[in-house]
Order: structure tokens, then C-alpha cells, then sequence
């Protein structure tokens, strides 16, 4: 038989009789009044007994509070009140030197420190072949040294051939030339070679069949130049420096006939920095050589510009003089003012500049050439002398990557250069002077927009006019010409260009009979305002290899810039590239 509920019963019953024993102890009855009688009755004794029983009263046990403290914090001695020596404990700081960062004002970004990057592979070399109709061919290859800074060299190479449709309008270009470049602490040393060779044929023609011309001339142009070039290098900053720089340039030029010029030019300029003052003085000697089977010509100069300069941060002004000799077949001395003014008006956004000058514009074999290949043998030469030359004008920066500039000019020649047909030979050209003064206003307007290479834009307008007392007109020189080049680059690989040439009417004067003759008489033909428009894309594969395509003169127009020779039409080719 199990007990333990039994057991459990009967400590809990006798646990619940002690604790209602213990509260009837804990607070006694009122005690009764003496003189209040007694009385004791069945009821009073069965209620008193009833409220014994159960418990209906919250006692509360309150008593004094007695602090009582740990041994281990009693003093165990008592304290003398008597005593009053100061007590002054030794003490010892130990204080550290350390920045207190306020993190309430702002603070200087600290740069962080970028990887080190791998320099890129540059192509030293590049390749390119092209072809296309008029029996067009285009070879280009340029070869140059590495990276170094200190050591550059290399070698150019071009070609370029076309064929037109007139009879023999053929005409070939090469060019070989390299150089060479060492940049020291203290000097700099720069050597050049050079070959150029131009193929032709006298292949001009008159509609109107004024003359015939069935079997053209050739002609071919062999120019062999060289020239080298020496400076020191100095400090930017250094406001006492002193510098130097001398140049040495030689050329040989021949062509299929019996015309041939050699020329030496040897120039040279010392300066010296004073503070914001620059002494400075350049100097030049040019012989000169011209043979053909008339004559033999020997046109040298000397010329000397001593100057002085004062350079601010927003001025500089040149003063100066250019002295000039002329000596061998002519004996001339001139002396010319050379001054020039640069003021900044707004910091890279606008500047007033302004020059009073003038000089000898040398007219050689080669110049004259340059400009008009169809020359007649024993052209006549002659200096011109540009007696002064007033020019001034703006230029600065709309943008960043937006600069213009404009400027006006006036000036007076003397014996200016023009060309006129040969009498006999319409086909060739000699070479003739205006006589007296021709004065020449002209204006000169530059737009140049660079956004790297998404966007890039050059262009340039020129007005000029032109007065002399002896010619009606400046011949063959025009009034207005308009050049602009642009490219845009439509996405990461393709890139596509456009050049665009306009040149206003001229006229040109041909000779029925010749001008050394007592009656000369002339004709003037009007050589018609033209357009000249090429446009092309490059698309580059990859870092090696591109493909080029090029429309020259794409409006097919049939114009002349020089009497009875017209342009070859349209043209278009294209080819490869590859750098290497």
C-alpha cells in the first residue's frame, strides 16, 4: 500500500494550523474596559472563533535601520581631531603628447596612393599602302627608335603617283629623310637628311585651242637638303639665364632642264634674362646660288635684329631693329623697325597683340617652284622687299578646347612676284614683278576646336586686297580663301575626316606678246571661284592594323588654279596600315 499521499496530507494540514496559530499570536485582542461590564453569550464566542480560523489580515513587522560594517572596511584607529598639519600626497603625472583630432571641421583628403600602372607598348613604326582610280598609288613607312627620352631617330619614307585625264597629266612624289635628336642635361643637338623628288609632265591645254600641245614636256625636281640645329637648355624659372642656339641649313636643288640653286644659311642668337628684361640678338647669313642656261645669279643676305624685351605676367613688348644686307648680284641695305605687343586683357581668354616690321622675302629657284611647278627655263629673280608690315588683332579661348584668333594687317611690297603665261609656250610660266608700291589690306580669322580625338576642327579664312598704281589686278593671287579640316570619331574604332578648300575668283594675265618687248600686249582670263571637298574614314582593327578609305574633290568639280591646267577630278582610294 502506498503512504505517501497520506504523509503528504498531514504536513500540509499541520503547516496550515501553525501558520494561522502564529498570525492570532502575533496580534492580540484590545484589551476590555474596566468599568464596561462583561458579558459573555454563545454568539460572541462562535464569531471570535470563526475569524480565528481564517485569515484576513495583512500584517506588517517594521524596525530601526542598524548599519553593520564589513570587517575587511572598518578603521581601527580614531581619528586625532587635534591634529592640523596638512596632508599634500605626492603626486606624479606622466602627460603624452598626442593630436587632438576635432571630427567638427572638415579635413584634408589624403591622396591615395594609385597601382603602379604598366607602361603601354607604343608602335615605333607604321606602314601604309593604298590604291585606287587615276592609277592612284600611296606608300608611307616611318621607323623610328624607342622611348628614350634622350636618344630619338628615324626614318621617313612617301610616295604618291596619279594619272588625270588630259593627255600626260601625270604626276609623281617621293620623299626619304631622317633625323636624328640627343637631348643633354645642358644642350640639345638635332640633325636632318632629306631627299625629294617630283615627277611632271607640261601638260596644259586650251579649250578654246589657242594652242596645241601634243607631245607635253616632262619635268622632274631633285631637292637634296640637310640641316642641323643646337641649343642649351636652361630653368623656365632661372630669371638671370642665358641662352644660345645656333643652326646651320644647306639644300641642292636642280631640275630637268639646265636650272640648278645651292644655298648655305647659317643663323645664330645669344640672350640673356635680367630680371624681367630679355637682351637678346639674332643674326643670319644666306648664300645663294641660282644658275640656268642664261644666267647666274648670287642673291645673299645678311641680317642682324638686335632687341630688347620686357615680360610680365600679362605684358610683353619687343623693341628692335632688323638690319638687312643685300649683297652679290644686288647691293641693297635696308633697315626695318621690329617691334611687337602681346597684352593679356582676360587670362587665357583674350589678348591684344600687335607688330610693326619689315623684311626681304627672298624669291628663289625653289620657292618659286613650290608654288608653281610649270615654270619656264630662266625665269627672271628678284627680292621683294616688304617695307613695313603693320599687323594686329585678338586671340584667346572661348572654352578649354576652344581657341580663335583675329587679326588685321597692312602692308606695302616692292616688286611683289606674280607668274604670266610665256607668249610662245602658254603652257609654262615666267616669272614677273609689279612695279612701284602695292599696298596689301588684308585679314586673317582662325577657329581651332580640339575635344581629343572625338572631335577636332581647324580652320582658316583669309581677305585680302591688293592696290597698285601699275596693275589692274594682283594676278593669280586671290582675294579669299577659305581652308578647314575636321575629324569626328562615331565610335571607338572609326574615325572620319573632311577637308574642305575654297578660293575666290582671280585673274590671270596672258601674253600675246612678250614683256621685254617695246608693245607688250595681254589678254586677262578669269580663273573661276572653286570648291574643293574630300572626305575619308579610318577604321583601326586593332592596335596593329587599320583600313583607310579617302574621296578626294567628291563634287567632281573641274576647276584650274593656274591657266590651261585643270585639276585631276574626282579621286578616291584606299588601303591598309599596320604599325609595328
Amino acid at each position: 500500500m502506498n503512504k505517501t499521499p497520506y504523509i503528504s496530507a498531514f504536513i500540509f494540514s499541520s503547516l496550515f494550523a501553525i501558520g494561522a496559530n502564529a498570525q492570532n499570536t502575533a496580534k492580540p485582542a484590545p484589551a476590555q474596559d474596566a468599568n464596561k461590564p462583561q458579558t459573555t453569550s454563545s454568539t460572541a464566542v462562535k464569531q471570535d472563533t470563526s475569524k480565528r480560523n481564517a485569515v484576513t489580515e495583512e500584517v506588517e513587522i517594521v524596525r530601526s535601520y542598524k548599519p553593520i560594517l564589513a570587517d575587511a572596511v572598518k578603521i581601527r584607529r580614531s581619528p586625532n581631531l587635534n591634529e592640523t598639519k596638512p596632508f599634500n600626497p605626492q603626486v606624479k603625472y606622466n602627460l603624452i603628447d598626442k593630436k587632438l583630432d576635432l571630427n567638427s571641421g572638415l579635413r584634408e583628403l589624403e591622396a591615395q596612393k594609385l597601382a603602379k600602372e604598366i607602361a603601354a607598348q607604343r608602335q615605333n613604326n607604321y606602314a601604309k599602302l593604298g590604291f585606287g582610280n587615276l592609277g592612284t598609288g600611296l606608300a608611307q613607312l616611318n621607323i623610328a627608335t624607342g622611348q628614350d627620352p634622350a636618344l630619338q631617330a628615324g626614318f621617313n619614307f612617301n610616295h604618291l603617283s596619279m594619272n588625270g585625264k588630259e593627255n600626260q597629266q601625270k604626276i609623281s612624289k617621293q620623299s626619304l629623310s631622317g633625323y636624328g635628336r640627343s637631348i643633354g642635361d645642358n644642350l640639345v643637338m638635332e640633325g636632318k637628311l632629306g631627299y625629294d623628288r617630283l615627277g611632271t609632265y607640261f601638260y596644259g591645254t586650251d579649250p578654246l585651242a589657242s594652242f596645241s600641245n601634243a607631245d607635253p614636256q616632262k619635268q622632274r625636281f631633285n631637292y637634296f637638303n640637310a640641316e642641323g640645329l643646337l641649343f642649351n637648355r636652361v630653368d623656365a624659372d632661372d630669371e638671370s639665364s642665358f641662352t644660345y642656339a645656333a643652326k646651320a641649313k644647306g639644300y641642292i636643288f636642280n631640275n630637268a632642264f639646265k636650272a640648278k640653286e645651292n644655298s648655305v644659311i647659317i643663323s645664330g642668337g645669344l640672350g640673356q634674362d635680367l630680371n624681367k628684361f630679355h637682351l637678346g640678338a639674332n643674326a643670319s647669313v644666306d648664300l645663294t646660288t641660282s644658275k640656268d642656261s642664261a644666267y647666274s645669279f648670287n642673291n645673299n643676305l645678311f641680317k642682324l635684329n638686335p632687341y630688347i624685351k620686357i615680360q610680365t605676367e600679362v605684358l610683353k613688348l619687343t623693341g628692335g631693329i632688323n638690319y638687312v644686307n643685300e649683297f652679290g648680284s644686288n647691293q641693297r641695305i635696308h633697315i626695318f623697325p621690329a617691334v611687337s605687343l602681346d597684352f593679356m586683357l582676360i587670362k587665357n581668354y583674350l589678348t591684344i597683340f600687335g607688330s610693326l616690321g619689315g623684311d626681304i622675302q627672298k624669291n628663289t629657284l625653289k620657292n618659286l617652284t613650290d608654288e608653281n611647278p610649270y615654270l619656264n627655263q630662266n625665269v627672271g629673280l628678284k627680292n621683294t622687299v616688304e617695307k613695313i608690315n603693320i599687323s594686329g588683332g585678338i586671340r584667346g579661348t572661348f572654352a578649354p578646347n576652344v581657341g580663335y584668333k583675329a587679326m588685321v594687317s597692312y602692308k606695302t611690297l616692292g616688286d611683289l612676284s606674280y607668274f604670266v603665261t610665256d607668249s610662245t609656250q602658254r603652257n609654262k610660266f615666267n616669272v614677273d614683278y609689279m612695279l612701284g608700291n602695292t599696298n596689301v589690306i588684308g585679314f586673317t580669322g582662325e577657329l581651332n576646336i580640339n575635344f581629343s580625338e572625338a572631335f577636332n576642327l581647324d580652320s582658316k579664312i583669309d581677305v585680302k586686297q591688293y592696290d597698285n598704281s601699275r596693275e589692274n589686278y594682283a594676278w593669280l593671287r586671290p582675294g579669299f580663301t577659305l581652308q578647314s579640316t575636321a575629324s569626328f570619331k562615331i565610335v571607338d574604332k572609326v574615325k572620319i575626316f573632311g577637308d574642305l578648300l575654297f578660293q575666290g575668283e582671280t585673274k590671270a594675265k596672258i601674253f600675246d606678246i612678250p614683256s621685254n618687248y617695246p608693245n607688250p600686249t595681254f589678254t586677262t582670263k578669269t580663273i573661276k571661284a572653286f570648291a574643293d571637298i574630300s572626305v575619308g574614314a579610318n577604321y583601326q582593327h586593332n592596335k596593329q592594323l587599320g583600313v583607310f578609305f579617302r574621296v578626294n574633290n567628291i563634287l567632281a568639280n573641274d576647276y584650274e588654279r593656274l591657266p590651261y591646267y585643270n585639276n585631276y577630278g574626282i579621286n578616291i582610294f584606299g588601303g591598309v596600315s599596320y604599325g609595328f
